[in-house]
């Protein structure tokens, strides 16, 4: 046997059953083997760092690994803005490589450690032949454990010698914490019942843990309102404690009742920028934050109680402590108060702006709400127009990604065609701008190809959306960010995929036929007119765990 064989047995062995990624000398012959020998499924994507998104969202709506696949050279650092997503995202994701033969001056040598550093990923080398199986074991289960990116070098000159082919051996994931410290949870506890005005923030990893209805309880008991960040958005959705979004998508509402906060307990979330507004909207707060990694603690804002531990297990265990005191319930006529003035505010609305052959993106988004189906993945790219799909298309939390964390635009589509690989009973939409489409559009050749239940949605405005309002307001010409691009219909069709353009709200009668026909990949492309449309927020480019 091979070393390159045995690559991919392991591969298959240990749970990686689709690897995205492109071809070259330091990876096809186990991805060749991977996919004729083991069942496995190669998603070829057009693009290295289109590849990486890919297994990025794979990981983000499986809860698994996602296994990307490149060869030298330019083929990593073609890589770099994707993996530095991953990484700040806490994504799963593993990216196999190779080094370069060992020949002086190989044109295509490359630091490949250092590329891991550069971008905050692990590295790790396979520095026998005979231990790839357990090098790749280990990888994947450190992976799944840390939730750090990993960049794993598999040598060009370790592929084909020969090795004895013996099963490598499983690495065990690190146990389920245990109960949260005692004290802590008193602590915490005195601290809730302390305040005069609680609030509960919950983020994704909230959502991950299941803790939804033990937050519910615990905020019922002590009557305080319940929010989330962006990546936990809709976590509490119907319910009367919910005050929506914290930081800058944050509503009116909200934002009066933050600023009478005195105690904040934080569940799975990361208190980023957004999320606090620079740690302002903590201000003069007592912060008890709940994690099940250490470096989360005040790695973005400081913490007044840290506990770590598993978010439904610390909740829990506060509500069962909270019982156990037999403190009289409190009345809750605040949170009764607050879910009017949410409703007051909700009955507002907003005026849409639809006519003249353009489409308000919120009308687009309360239409598309409408019509799809049941349980959708959606993933958003980032960009001005985000403000428009987080505010007005609900999603649930658990199916649901924004790849922001390092700010660029253009990475949605790549991680929509992962999510849509990693599950294909529902539709993954991916809402973009018309600039981040265009710069991600090819990867729609890869839905096609492999026949993926995606919809595309581009808002297209005809220009970069925040520098258009910029250089309006440094008196400039906003033209210099406009860009007639070619019609994304009309491209798309020429991809392979279905599509339709929508120019009047009425026109999207055709969109509820083609998702009722499950015409996938379909795009949809609406056109909007920039100058039209001022966001309700300066801030549309985030993430907030």
């Amino acid at each position: 046997m091979k070393t390159y064989q045995l690559a991919a047995r392991a591969l298959s062995e240990f749970g990686a059953g689709t690897v995205f990624g492109l071809m070259g000398d330091a990876n096809l012959a186990y991805l060749g083997d991977f996919v004729e020998n083991h069942g496995g499924e190669f998603v070829a994507a057009v693009a290295e760092g289109g590849a990486v998104s890919m297994a990025d969202g794979y990981a983000r709506m499986t809860g698994g690994v996602g296994v990307a696949s490149v060869t030298h050279g330019p083929a990593v650092t073609n890589c770099t803005t994707a993996l530095v997503e991953a990484v700040r995202s806490r994504s799963a994701v593993l990216l196999l490589t190779g080094s370069t033969p060992d020949v002086r001056d190989h044109f295509q040598d490359f630091d490949l450690e250092g590329f891991a550093r550069l971008t905050g990923a692990e590295y790790r080398r396979v520095r026998q032949a005979d231990a790839v199986g357990a090098d790749i074991a280990e990888a994947l289960a450190r992976v799944a454990a840390t939730r750090i990116p990993l960049v794993l070098d598999l040598p060009y000159d370790l592929l084909e010698v020969t090795v004895t082919g013996e099963s490598p051996r499983a690495v065990p994931l690190p146990p389920v914490p245990g109960a949260p410290d005692p004290d802590l949870v008193d602590d915490a506890l005195a601290a809730l019942l302390g305040s005069t005005r609680p609030l509960i923030l919950a983020g994704r990893g909230a959502v991950a843990s299941g803790a939804r209805s033990e937050i519910l309880r615990l905020a019922r008991a002590i009557d305080a309102p319940v929010m989330t960040t962006l990546l936990a958005k809709d976590l509490f959705a119907g319910e009367p404690e919910n005050l929506g979004v914290h930081g800058s998508l944050s509503h009116a509402a909200a934002i009066e009742e933050l600023g009478r906060v005195d105690c904040v307990l934080v569940v799975g979330a990361a208190l980023s920028s957004f999320t606090t507004d620079n740690t302002a909207l903590l201000a003069g707060k007592f912060v008890i934050q709940i994690d099940d990694r250490s470096d989360a603690f005040g790695r973005f804002a400081p913490v007044n109680l840290p506990i770590p531990g598993d978010a439904a297990g610390v909740v829990r265990a506060l509500c069962e402590r909270l019982v156990e005191a037999d403190t009289s319930p409190r009345s809750g006529r605040r949170a009764a108060q607050l879910a009017d003035a949410v409703r007051e505010f909700e009955d507002k609305g907003y005026r849409s702006i639809s006519g003249g052959g353009t489409v308000d993106m919120r009308d687009a988004m309360v239409r598309l709400a409408e019509l799809l189906p049941q349980g959708s993945q959606v993933v958003t790219d980032v960009g001005r127009f985000s403000f428009a799909a987080w505010k007005y298309l609900p999603v649930d939390p658990g199916r649901f990604t924004v790849p922001g964390a390092f700010g660029s635009i253009g990475l949605g589509i790549a991680t929509a065609v992962g999510a849509a690989a990693g599950r294909r009973d529902v539709p993954t939409v991916c809402v973009a701008g018309d600039g981040g489409a265009m710069m991600g559009l090819v990867e729609l050749s890869t839905a096609v190809r492999h026949r993926l239940p995606l919809v595309l949605v581009v808002l297209d405005d005809h220009c970069y959306g925040a520098e258009y309002l910029k250089l309006e307001s440094l008196g400039l010409k906003p033209a210099h960010s406009q860009v007639e691009w070619p019609a994304f219909a009309d491209t798309a069709r020429a991809l392979g995929a279905r599509a339709v353009t929508v120019r009047a709200v009425d026109e999207f009668a055709q969109v509820a036929a083609l998702l009722e026909e499950g015409a996938y990949p379909l795009v949809i492309e609406i056109k909007a007119d920039p100058a039209r449309r001022r966001p309700e927020v300066a801030a549309a480019v985030g993430h907030m765990r």
